[in-house]
């Protein structure tokens, strides 16, 4: 898949991440075929488009030319999206974990110890990631042969991170499983509960002679109808004289009572004497499995008629206490699908986990299979020994380097039994929680946010003379009473000529323009018509200064907002060492007069948001009051631009820098216009911004601010 989307778009992305998670997650998730297609194609289809997202996000972190950084951007979106995954909607879905993949991988998975199975997810996406790198055959052989070693390192270097120990007390348990499906044949409901409760009692009863220190019983051992047999249940329990815990789906256990109250998904302890000591409450329920959510909504739905009770979520989540024993964790079936549940169990001060389950109504699938693995998993994260008790299996004792040390298999009945040790150790991932992730989403944004898409930065202009020819460009409309002001400032200087730019203004704008003609042949104008545009101006004042042989070209405002005076400055840091030359309100040195607070924050904040979408290294990428090379202009001017006004002067700056010309600032002082008005319209500034934000998300994902059309580029 990685190999696939390597050049993809967001688009594109989006439709392979698709196709590839509805075929990984519709393999992975077979086992809801029992329950139905809609069930299996709704499920896949919600985890499926997570694989989308990611495909969709991973042109915004990739790096052309940078492989190293690339693989790290797809890891970290990876694990962010699979831990997102987790937490929404309606609770997450854990299911096909990348790193629960690994809980056989002696030596990789060792890195949940430190960061829990995101770490390993994290490492597992890096590998990959990189190996793609290596399969691109334009990079040079040495390039890929060290991703390759880089992947194989990222994999290996784990083994140098020790498993927790347990060494606390020993504790002996035992696990009973039955054989659900026979004990509920040909029965109604409340008989097959009754039945699979006396199943777990025969069973219980050969620990007499020898009797553990806790008794286990799997998920639905104690159901509705069992609490018919509640007497039986805990005169048993007595006759042996150990504690027991035991999966029970039904009210208040200790009042007994069979209707008329919520239903709860139970992890009940009894004492040595059958009494109820301490009851845990199953929080995180199954979504259309043990409650429906929106049920006005989706109630419709013939399959949901499956679900024969709803079920109501405890209270909280807590640890559990027996006689004699240490405290310990009893995750519900799903609950111990989600880390951080465990993980809070742990922090609570358990020093065993217990997973009660009931797989039996998925047969003889996967799913048993990997909800092992993540118990197995969650051992290592959490440095535990975790009895996975399920009550037709599969059952394990799985100790804290993830090794299952005594398993059964499915509809097996028998009884397990394992002295594990109890811990007090905290490992970094139960201290740390998700860090990760954590991470990888503000990494993830934060390569996102930074543009990408610049050129190899060109080598600093040679220094030019202080003869070479300079043209200043001063588009007009209504400047009469400033125009002649300006000119004489801006003809003060030295080997500067000027061509005004006028668009017919009404004012007699260009008269004083022609009069001034008469005794200064450095001064030319061009008329128009009226009201063409900012950039038009400029564009035709470019031109005509190639076409002349001018070595610098100046923009600059014609109403006196631009001080002529300092003129001088931009030239002289445009001959010595710069590309292009901005003249800026916001460097030290810089200021603006005469305006609100409200315009100079609404400026200040364009800037910076078009230095961030961007990637522009300016601080006024608007200001209009700048001094261009030749070559550059030359470079500028051969594609055609996409903005008037301030977006016009962004779009300048764009191309400059992401041609790799080198530009800077000068310091220059703003004054308002105090003659006529503003040619600025609240257009010209909405659609500045939209532009930016254009550009901007075009260059994180393509890195280019637009495609250049086939008219485009002959032209």
């Amino acid at each position: 898949m990685l190999v696939a989307l390597r050049n993809a778009t967001s688009a594109r992305g989006f439709l392979l991440g698709l196709v590839y998670g509805l075929t990984g997650f519709g393999l992975t998730l077979s086992w809801l075929m029992l329950f139905g297609k809609l069930a299996w194609s709704a499920l896949t289809l919600l985890t499926a488009l997570s694989v989308a997202l990611f495909g969709a996000v991973l042109p915004l972190v990739r790096r052309r030319g940078r492989p190293l950084l690339s693989a790290l951007g797809a890891a970290a979106a990876w694990t962010a999206i699979d831990w997102l995954r987790g937490l929404w909607p309606l609770g997450g879905f854990t299911w096909g974990s990348l790193g629960v993949s690994q809980v056989s991988n002696r030596i990789t998975v060792r890195l949940a110890v430190i960061a829990g199975v995101f770490g390993v997810t994290f490492v597992v996406a890096f590998a990959a990631a990189l190996l793609a790198e290596a399969a691109a055959r334009e990079r040079p052989l040495s390039t890929r042969l060290g991703s390759v070693g880089l992947a194989a390192a990222a994999a290996l270097a784990p083994i140098v991170i020790p498993f927790a120990a347990a060494t606390g007390r020993p504790i002996d348990v035992a696990a009973i499983q039955v054989d659900f499906s026979k004990a509920v044949r040909h029965a109604s409901r409340e008989e097959g509960d009754i039945a699979v409760t006396r199943v777990n009692l025969d069973l219980h009863r050969t620990l007499k002679d020898t009797p553990p220190d806790l008794v286990v019983w799997g998920e639905s051992a104690l159901d509705p109808g069992s609490l018919a047999i509640l007497d039986e249940v805990r005169a048993t329990i007595a006759d042996v004289g150990v504690p027991v815990l035991a999966g029970a789906t039904s009210g208040d256990i200790r009042s007994a009572r069979r209707s008329g109250e919520p239903l709860f998904n139970q992890a009940v302890v009894f004492d040595g004497r059958g009494e109820v000591v301490d009851v845990y409450r199953k929080t995180h329920l199954v979504p259309y499995g043990e409650y429906i959510p929106w049920k006005p909504v989706v109630g419709w739905i013939s399959a949901l008629e499956q679900i024969s009770y709803e079920l109501t979520p405890g209270g909280r989540l807590h640890t559990l206490s027996a006689p004699g024993l240490p405290r310990f964790g009893a995750p519900i079936c799903f609950e111990n699908s989600f880390p951080a549940l465990d993980r809070e169990l742990v922090r609570q001060g358990a020093e065993f986990l217990v997973v009660l389950t009931n797989n039996a109504a998925y047969e003889e699938t996967a799913a048993s299979s990997q909800h092992l693995q993540m118990s197995r998993m969650r051992a290592i994260e959490d440095g535990r020994w975790v009895v996975h008790a399920a009550v037709s299996g599969i059952s394990a004792f799985i100790d804290p380097t993830g090794r299952t040390v005594e398993q059964t298999s499915l509809f097996e009945p028998a009884v397990i039994r394992r002295t594990i040790r109890a811990s007090a150790g905290r490992t970094l991932s139960v201290r740390w929680g998700d860090w990760l992730p954590l991470v990888s989403l503000a990494f993830v944004v934060g390569m996102a946010v930074v543009p990408r898409g610049r050129r190899t930065g060109r080598p600093g202009p040679e220094p030019l003379g202080p003869d070479v020819r300079t043209l200043v460009i001063l588009p007009t409309f209504d400047e009469a009473r400033t125009i002649r002001e300006v000119l004489t400032g801006v003809l003060a200087l030295p080997g500067v000529d000027a061509l005004v730019v006028d668009d017919s203004s009404p004012d007699g704008t260009g008269g004083i323009v022609r009069e001034l003609m008469a005794g200064e042949p450095r001064l030319r104008l061009v008329e128009r018509p009226a009201r063409s545009g900012l950039a038009s101006a400029y564009l035709e004042g470019f031109g005509r200064a190639l076409d002349e042989g001018y070595e610098l070209i100046v923009e600059m405002d014609s109403d006196l907002s631009h001080d002529p005076t300092q003129l001088a400055s931009l030239l002289d840091a445009a001959r010595d060492r710069f590309h292009l030359v901005v003249g800026s309100r916001y460097v030290p040195g810089g200021s603006v007069a005469n305006w609100s607070r409200a315009r100079l924050a609404l400026s200040k904040a364009g800037n910076i948001y078009a230095r961030l979408m961007l990637g522009i290294p300016l601080h006024d990428a608007t200001s209009g009051y700048r001094v261009y090379r030749r070559e550059l202009l030359e470079d500028l001017v051969s594609e055609p631009f996409h903005a008037d006004g301030y977006g016009f002067q962004v779009e300048l700056v764009m191309r400059a820098w992401l041609h790799g010309w080198t530009v800077g600032e000068v310091p220059i002082t703003f004054r308002e216009r105090e003659h006529g008005h503003s040619k600025i319209s609240r257009g010209i500034v909405f659609e500045a911004l939209w532009l930016v934000t254009r550009w901007g998300l075009a260059l994180k994902i393509s890195g280019r601010p637009h495609r250049r059309s086939r008219r485009e580029g002959s032209s």
